[in-house]
């Protein structure tokens, strides 16, 4: 026999209406986003990438 008798409710969601941001909350498009980072990884890999004449070509 089956031990496991006792029965659950469902567990099944109810779709409920997505909330609209809060006013206060920044809300930033994925392009701008993107646009960003990549931005900031030039700027970053300029910083760490130091050019030495004696390593150029090698």
């Amino acid at each position: 026999m089956n031990e496991n008798t006792n029965s659950k409710p469902s567990t099944v969601l109810q779709k409920e209406e997505g909330k609209p941001p809060v006013k206060d909350q920044p809300s930033f498009p994925t392009w701008g986003i993107l646009i960003a980072l990549v931005i900031a990884f030039v700027v970053l890999k300029g910083f760490v990438y130091i050019k030495d004449d004696k390593r150029h070509g090698k």
